[in-house]
């Protein structure tokens, strides 16, 4: 494999005039550039039999914020796009995502074996599925949400799943003033342990 192109995609829209230099999103692709290559070497350590029976560190992800019109979901484009083919991932909407979590649980819990929590068997079905999830607009408004995202991303998280998702909100500020709030606050704690968190700066509106 060549090394990842996500900085040659990203000087092209610089050279087109895409997008206008700002040091913020420089230092952000040089950022998702290196989780490219952890993300490859990754592979590789798994995928060599002997390797792989010994543990392995989980690579963190990136929780990306910043105003909107800051470029930060062309980035995460750019990213899921210039992944190395050997990398499973899923680019979505996170209110689509959260969608089909829903259906997966109302078809769980409509099977005549249902039994106890199935969301720990869909976050590795998820995992299984895409070892990187990309999401767009990650944002949580509505509390069935709220209450199921520790479980659910714990699953993903613990089978060794890596999250990359743009939101207009640092992650103390999710579901703000939501009911039952207390219940969703360990969800940020774990979101802070398995992502780095990464503001993206700019006032020029990005947008096109």
């Amino acid at each position: 494999m060549s090394q990842p192109s996500l900085k040659t995609a990203y000087t092209t829209l610089l050279t087109r005039q895409r997008l206008t230099p700002n040091p913020s999103q420089l230092a952000l692709v040089t950022r998702l550039n290196t989780l490219q290559t952890d993300l490859y070497n990754h592979h590789l350590s798994t995928s060599n039999s002997i390797s792989r029976y010994n543990s392995q560190p989980p690579l963190k992800g990136l929780y990306i914020y910043g105003s909107v019109g800051t470029g930060k979901s062309r980035l995460a484009d750019l990213f899921a796009s210039t992944l190395p083919s050997c990398i499973t991932h899923r680019r979505i909407h996170f209110h689509e995502f959260m969608m089909d979590i829903h259906s997966r649980l109302h078809t769980a819990r409509s099977s005549p074996t249902f039994s106890g929590d199935p969301l720990l068997q869909i976050g590795r079905d998820v995992r299984s599925e895409s070892q990187v999830l990309c999401f767009d607009e990650f944002q949580v408004t509505d509390i069935a949400d709220a209450l199921i995202l520790k479980r659910l991303f714990g699953a993903i998280w613990e089978s060794g799943g890596v999250m990359v998702s743009t939101s207009n909100r640092p992650p103390e500020d999710l579901y703000e003033k939501g009911l039952n709030r207390e219940l969703f606050l360990p969800f940020v704690g774990d979101l802070r342990r398995y992502c780095e968190v990464w503001e993206v700066e700019g006032r020029e509106d990005y947008r096109m």
